[in-house]
């Protein structure tokens, strides 16, 4: 199955210089206005960009935050409450308030889906089932998460429907139209196709539609993906296409009935055409960078899919996804879980480069994200609820200021990123022929003065990240967390708060030639104090994000 572009699309110049994605080997960089770009910011709620009024207030906010980029919705049942009838005044403001406060916008088009569900679809599209037909989830659907004995339904159109897509493809094209006409200047810089897409309450559509497709060859793209890239693909995968290669068969053939890989492989495909088809014909008329995000699976609480949205671009899905949406830049995890450092190691890769389009106020996480996976930004959801001065604006304005320098460690592996988890004592890496440890400052401090017979009080609790945030507070990041920059072998660019970095050679005694302070201001980073005596105990704050510039000395031993 597949959703083919139309046959003849023109395109709509809007200016030289579009932001792009550049790749050098293995390492992919973002690049806005000729000059590399990390997007360090947040979304907005679901609801906020749909009223100018409303969101007033918060571009203030926001032109303050230290952020650079903000990831807005833009809504199908907005733009088209009639068919046909297409308003973008909407994205008008959008577009005008987020270049009045200097950031950039990241698009999302919550059309068909949305979180695995279709309540962003026009009504004139959910009313009409026999046109746009629902999914099936068969007669014992799976419990789902975020439901409860006699809630209402929500939507879920189905995947497979052929005028389902090509509604969605006019509405999608139209907006990317309109875009490439009032943005010369390049305020959008990416776009979000659909949202968190899946299917939740089964493993697979059982609809007319996709019963008709469950029983076609699989698509015979995806044995040629298997067999060129058997190490990419799900083992059990691998295994059942290798053993049917060139047969023809059937995804009913190939898995029979509740085979829980084989139906999220089924959805997957469908999906990604989908999505896929979708960027590929807003390219064709505006070629911005594009992605989709992932709703996470399997996860505790929802191990099967359908539990989570079955067909989404989950880690093991990834492949499927590459195979069936080429247009497709990168496939982005939401990251709502403690266990964020696996995450982002499932989906940074050479043929994905990360980016967080969603996660939790965590500054820790997203120097790890930039520093420890060469990722292309974080962005926190509900950015309009952050606190003034919080440690991610912090995070922000730091990242923004170093981002030429990071940008090319990332690409040369100059370049780490930390958040030590309370049951890490410490972790090293090599940087440039130096081994660099990182420590956590107060476990360290703690020690040395119990050695000494002083209990060291407990550490103050940090300031929230939000305020009157809709899920409710949100603590400071705790742990030990930064990012170490190797400009050479003995000049280092330290960022972080609460740990201890240390610096050896084999075969050499490394000391601390010298340490800069760099001071963040208006105008980025400028040095200030020499930090000696008691201070080098504690090189980074404990109370705040703060950076240095570390000079070593080292002779042979």
């Amino acid at each position: 199955m597949s959703y083919p572009n139309p046959a003849a699309q023109e395109e709509v110049t809007s200016g030289g210089n579009l932001p792009r994605l550049e790749r050098t080997g293995g390492h992919v960089r973002l690049i806005v206005d000729g000059k590399p770009f990390l997007c360090v910011g947040g979304e907005l709620h679901n609801s906020s960009a749909s009223d100018r009024n409303y969101m007033s207030p918060v571009w203030e906010k926001l032109a303050a935050a230290g952020i650079n980029s903000v990831i807005a919705p833009v809504t199908w049942e907005q733009v088209e409450s009639v068919e046909g009838r297409l308003d973008f005044s909407v994205v008008d403001g959008l577009v005008q308030d987020a270049r009045s406060a200097g950031v950039r916008l990241v698009m999302i088009w919550f059309g068909a889906f949305k979180n695995a569900h279709s309540t962003y679809a026009p009504s004139w599209v959910r009313a009409d089932r026999v046109r746009f037909p629902r999914a099936d989830k068969g007669t014992q659907p799976l419990k789902t998460p975020f439901s409860y004995p006699g809630s209402m339904p929500r939507p879920s159109l189905s995947v497979f429907s052929r005028n389902l897509f090509e509604a969605d493809r006019a509405a999608y094209t139209a907006l990317m139209r309109h875009v490439a006409m009032i943005d010369p200047d390049h305020t959008v810089i990416m776009v979000q196709v659909e949202n968190e897409v899946g299917m939740l309450g089964a493993g697979r559509d059982r609809s007319a539609l996709a019963e008709t497709i469950w029983n076609a060859p699989v698509p015979e793209a995806l044995f040629t993906a298997v067999s060129e890239a058997p190490d990419s693909f799900d083992p059990e995968l691998v295994r059942v296409f290798s053993a049917n290669a060139g047969l023809h068969r059937s995804w009913a053939d190939l898995f029979g009935d509740d085979h829980p890989l084989g139906e999220e492989t089924f959805m997957a495909w469908g999906f990604a055409s989908f999505v896929g088809g979708l960027a590929a014909a807003g390219k064709d008329i505006l070629p911005l960078p594009a992605y989709t995000n992932a709703w996470l699976g399997p996860q505790r609480g929802q191990e099967l899919p359908g539990q989570y949205p079955s067909g989404g671009p989950t880690a093991r899905m990834i492949p499927v996804w590459q195979a069936a949406a080429p247009a497709i830049d990168f496939l982005a995890p939401d990251i709502y879980v403690p266990n964020s450092a696996e995450i982002m190691r499932q989906y940074a890769s050479d043929r994905n480069p990360l980016f967080i389009p969603e996660a939790r106020f965590r500054a820790g996480d997203a120097f790890l994200a930039i520093g420890g996976f060469g990722g292309l930004g974080y962005n926190v959801f509900g950015i309009e609820e952050g606190r003034e001065g919080n440690q991610f604006s912090t995070a922000s304005r730091i990242i923004k200021a170093l981002t030429p320098e990071i940008v090319d460690a990332q690409r040369d592996g100059r370049i780490i990123g930390f958040a030590l988890e309370d049951d890490i004592e410490s972790v090293s890496s090599e940087l440039a022929g130096i081994t660099i440890t990182v420590r956590n400052a107060r476990k360290l401090l703690e020690g040395m003065l119990l050695d000494a017979g002083v209990r060291v009080p407990p550490a103050p609790e940090l300031p929230g990240e939000t305020v009157a945030a809709t899920h409710g507070p949100t603590p400071g990041d705790g742990r030990p967390l930064g990012m170490v920059l190797a400009i050479n072998s003995t000049e280092f660019v330290v960022v972080g708060q609460g740990a201890q970095v240390d610096f050896h050679k084999p075969g050499a005694d490394v000391e601390l030639d010298s340490i800069r302070e760099l001071v963040l201001g208006d105008a980025g980073l400028s040095e200030g104090r020499y930090i000696n005596g008691d201070e080098r105990l504690e090189i980074l704050s404990a109370e705040h994000i703060s950076v240095v510039k570390v000079r070593l000395l080292a002779t042979n031993n």
